[in-house]
């Protein structure tokens, strides 16, 4: 399908695929944070009388206990760099990878041909095909896709629940019935019923025609540590911090009181309500346990760190944790996307405790501690009154062995307690 097929396509289903503001409820709620998530449940709770959103966070206060100032939001490109360092070894074909997350526009899409990206980089049909493969792997679905079409397909492709059936034919070979509302050619060509096809209509409703927009925004201004870190006589203790946690509180004597209704659509409309608390309330509890189980395999495998932070981080991917807990990588990125960790020495990112692998000379590897130790040497030999930007850094890092983006390196800057270039500067 050509580039200005898909552009149309995507006008045509704008209207439709609005009616979803991203990826389904389950996978929106795990990766928002404590902030985010609460705004979340109370523009619900508002559509909802049955619902009551409680939270103890003051979201107005710069100064509260349980917030702390976050001025720098993710970029699509931070966090599709961020799953490249963590899940791939320094290969050509890594190089590749991180090439195209570079030429995706903002919705996340690759304008580039298979063949516009062999001829460009100089690579074979099967080594550029491979290349967009681990692309369109990464999170968010759907990323890396060429046109609306693609992007769907790869949506429905990688979701780890199930699908309706016939829906990636239906997405692959009859998109143009499909847009057109050519339901009766889309029941002799896949031999699917009316029933069918409107529950893959209504499934794809769910699915989003940007992937990359929710990355093209400032994200929230405060953070909140949602999980805590208690180190006593060398043992590990790690808690989730109800104090950051929303409640939905489910109103049982309103219901009550109404459903005792004769008026079928009144007690429909209860039985509505009612089941969207019961999906949001799973979707919370299951949010909370994979937070902490995800916690407490970072806590076992950094655990010589927690007890020495002069220590370096223990070589720590995504796919590590994702194979002990028996969970896709896309879950463990989305659940410790934006999530903190609070210990006595202070609140970090839960992405700081995986170490990022680049070989250097004599084939060792060097992880996130190094990294903020080798940014530590080169801030401490510069030039005080013409101090390094941050993206002179990330090219004096690339330099020795560490591929990271500008955005990358002042996050670690901050981690090091390294001021900015502005601060740093001698008059």
């Amino acid at each position: 399908m050509s580039e200005s097929q898909g552009f149309q396509l995507n006008q045509a289903q704008s209207q439709s695929l609005s009616l979803s503001q991203g990826m389904r409820q389950s996978i929106l709620i795990l990766q928002l944070d404590a902030i985010d998530l609460t705004t979340y449940l109370e523009d619900i709770s508002m559509t909802n009388p049955l619902i009551t959103v409680h939270t103890t966070l003051d979201r107005r206060l710069p100064d509260s206990q349980d917030a702390q100032l976050e001025s720098e939001h993710q970029s699509l490109f931070t966090y599709l760099l961020e799953q490249v360092q963590l899940t791939m070894r320094d290969t050509h074909l890594r190089k590749i990878v991180i090439y195209l997350i570079q030429q995706l526009d903002p919705r996340g899409y690759l304008s580039l041909s298979n063949e516009d990206i062999a001829t460009e980089l100089n690579l074979s049909t099967t080594e550029a095909l491979d290349a967009i493969t681990l692309l369109q792997r990464l999170d968010p679905p759907g990323v890396g896709a060429r046109d609306l079409q693609e992007c769907l397909y790869l949506q429905a492709e990688q979701d780890p629940d199930q699908i309706p059936e016939g829906i990636l034919a239906l997405l692959q070979d009859c998109f143009e019935d499909l847009v057109k509302h050519r339901w009766h050619d889309i029941e002799v060509k896949l031999k699917l019923s009316r029933k069918q096809i409107d529950a893959c209509v209504a499934y794809i409703q769910t699915l989003t025609a940007n992937p990359g927009i929710a990355y093209g925004r400032p994200q929230v201004e405060y953070i909140v540590p949602e999980l805590k870190l208690s180190m006593q006589n060398n043992e590990a203790s790690l808690s989730l911090n109800r104090h950051s946690q929303p409640e939905l509180i489910f109103a049982q004597a309103t219901y009550d009181q109404l459903n005792a209704t004769d008026d079928a659509e009144v007690r429909r409309y209860l039985r509505e309500k009612k089941d969207q608390y019961q999906s949001l309330e799973y979707a919370m509890q299951r949010r909370q346990e994979t937070l902490v189980m995800i916690g407490r395999e970072i806590i076992r495998a950094q655990f010589d760190y927690f007890k020495d932070p002069s220590l370096p981080l223990a070589p720590l991917l995504l796919r590590d944790i994702a194979q002990r807990l028996q969970l896709s990588e896309s879950t463990v990125s989305r659940t410790i996307n934006n999530k903190y960790l609070q210990t006595e020495s202070g609140v970090y990112p839960l992405k700081m405790f995986f170490s990022r692998y680049s070989p250097a000379a004599g084939g060792e590897s060097r992880s996130t501690a190094q990294l903020i130790a080798t940014l530590k040497q080169i801030v401490a030999k510069e030039d005080p009154t013409k101090p390094f930007s941050d993206s002179a850094l990330a090219k004096l890092l690339s330099d020795q062995g560490f591929v990271v983006a500008r955005r990358t390196v002042a996050k670690y800057r901050q981690v090091a307690g390294i001021a900015s270039a502005r601060d740093r500067k001698i008059r």
